[in-house]
């Protein structure tokens, strides 16, 4: 069996709950190199998982260097996941990128481009659109179930959950605040299901006002002197056909969402569906039967994404693997991602300008 070779970039928490976990479970993936600018932390993701024979680096120019290496996952600050990119492609590798693919939208160009250039796979982490009610609802859209999807709301309200660590409250080391933490996925979310990635303009509100408010939060309490970003983000975005998407992310507000997560509801003009419901991945389909309204609640016990694993990230996993080694289309596209920054930076443009964004 042919194994790919991957060295991890970045190990923090993304790299210690997801990528190497992760990459374990799969028999095509060995993890021989760890690199982190504070030593010990890549020392001890190598203790906690048993990667005794791992390289340590402590610079990503020299882990990028080793030749020995053929995929490099990036768990960096988002500043420099472009730089970090560029370097691992033209060192020879394939890269998985943490979400946001990039800060700006002219740098996850020179990434597609360059990993192009180099005949080499180029993705991100997107994971949260692999559970059984989206694949679910992404179905239902493909075959007309809900006719046209003119509206879709897509949400990611946290009580008291900002992670009060790391660089996530610094605009220098983070790029921004939920906007480049939760809301990639809450943005892919909506395109993903609907499969379309073509926006035409985006009009956006960025609020710092639960900054002070660091009580009860999930993490610990933050610096607040040291908070320059947004805490909470709301925008509505209009795609090229019209249809329209409602964005609402926030790291800390006084509201509770009606389904826990990252979620969805569309509307369409044979019926809608949201992810309200018991279980880890309720949906709910609103319809009309029989000359009434009727709500209709699917068994998904599946799971659908079997047999690739429980979650959102061995699905992920596999299929990365798999389009590396079988030169296929990796499960997220550089390209879709690539959009979702470009939204993002629609965002704060609008919010500083006032104006609506087109693009």
């Amino acid at each position: 069996m042919e194994k790919l070779r991957f060295g991890i970039i970045g190990c923090g928490s993304i790299a210690n709950s997801k990528h190497i976990p992760a990459l374990l479970k799969q028999p095509r993936a060995e993890i021989v190199a760890l690199c982190d600018i504070v030593e010990d932390k890549a020392k001890a993701a190598a203790k906690r998982f048993e990667l005794d024979g791992a390289k340590i680096y402590t610079d990503y120019k020299d882990l990028c260097d080793n030749q020995e290496i053929d995929v490099v996952h990036i768990c960096t600050p988002n500043v420099v996941h472009c730089e970090i990119t560029l370097a691992a492609i033209a060192g020879g590798k394939h890269v998985h990128c943490e979400k946001p693919l990039a800060c700006t939208w002219a740098e996850t160009q020179k990434m597609i481009s360059a990993a192009k250039k180099a005949g080499k796979q180029l993705t991100s982490g997107l994971q949260w659109r692999f559970r059984e009610n989206c694949f679910y609802i992404r179905d239902l859209v493909q075959s007309g179930a809900l006719g046209d999807v003119y509206y879709v709301k897509s949400q990611q309200l946290r009580r008291r959950m900002l992670p009060a660590y790391g660089t996530y409250t610094s605009k220098a080391g983070n790029g921004g605040g939920v906007l480049m933490d939760g809301g990639p996925h809450s943005i892919d979310l909506a395109m993903w299901l609907t499969g379309n990635y073509k926006p035409k303009s985006v009009r956006g509100v960025i609020m710092d006002k639960m900054k002070f408010e660091t009580e009860a939060n999930m993490s610990g309490p933050w610096d607040p002197t040291k908070f320059d970003v947004e805490d909470s983000a709301f925008a509505l975005l209009t795609m090229e056909n019209g249809m329209a998407v409602s964005i609402e992310v926030a790291w800390l507000i006084n509201m509770i969402q009606e389904a826990p997560s990252i979620v969805a509801s569309l509307a369409g003009t044979k019926a809608g569906v949201d992810m309200v419901g018991a279980g880890m991945n309720p949906a709910r389909v609103n319809m009309v039967y029989g000359g009434r309204t009727a709500t209709l609640v699917p068994d998904l016990a599946g799971p659908l994404v079997a047999p690739f694993g429980p979650t959102g990230a061995d699905y992920e996993m596999i299929h990365w693997i798999d389009a590396i080694l079988n030169d296929k289309e990796p499960a997220v596209r550089a390209e879709e991602a690539a959009v979702v920054t470009r939204v993002i930076e629609g965002i704060y443009k609008s919010a500083e300008s006032g104006e609506t964004v087109y693009f």
